[in-house]
């Protein structure tokens, strides 16, 4: 399926809007989320025809019901989950196997990054810490050891990213 350009850079900032808040604040707004699910089946009706919108809110409840035990067991939020099935309105229902593997390869990557960034700024923190050990400070309140918290992963930001990926190399016709 291939939309016309002034569609594509629509879906474009739309996603570029949600991946930006998600990598910043850990947060997709409804808003931008309803906006991407609205104009995925609207794209779909005018470019595609009526059929091809039903499609596109089939692909966006199948996705929603592939993800939903990921957002149930919290290994991913509720914005994630909203962004995710409302870009596959776009994506449409032949293309939903290449979103989601896009998806997880994306993931993957982006999880392997925030991990990386965690590991370096712990060191940095346990560096931090031996230093004013050293120089003095108060034994008791320096932790030698860095706290490990989770590792948060922007899935709405692999989710977006997929979505274009989807579009773009397609899947079976």
């Amino acid at each position: 399926m291939t939309y016309p350009a002034s569609l594509f850079a629509l879906l474009s900032a739309l996603l570029a809007i949600a991946a930006a808040s998600d990598v910043a604040r850990h947060r997709i707004s409804n808003e931008v989320a309803v906006a991407v699910a609205v104009g995925g089946i609207s794209a779909q009706a005018v470019v595609h025809g009526t059929l091809a919108a039903g499609t596109g809110l089939a692909a966006s409840v199948i996705v929603a019901a592939v993800i939903w035990p990921a957002w149930s067991r919290r290994m991913i939020g509720g914005g994630d989950l909203k962004l995710a099935a409302a870009a596959a309105a776009w994506v449409g229902l032949e293309r939903v196997p290449t979103y989601l593997v896009s998806a997880a390869v994306v993931m993957g990557a982006l999880a392997c990054i925030a991990y990386a960034r965690s590991s370096l700024r712990a060191r940095s923190e346990m560096r931090s810490n031996v230093v004013a050990l050293a120089l003095g400070a108060n034994v008791a309140g320096v932790p030698l050891t860095a706290e490990r918290g989770r590792v948060v992963v922007p899935a709405g930001a692999a989710f977006a990213v997929s979505a274009l990926i989807a579009l773009v190399i397609g899947g079976t016709p």
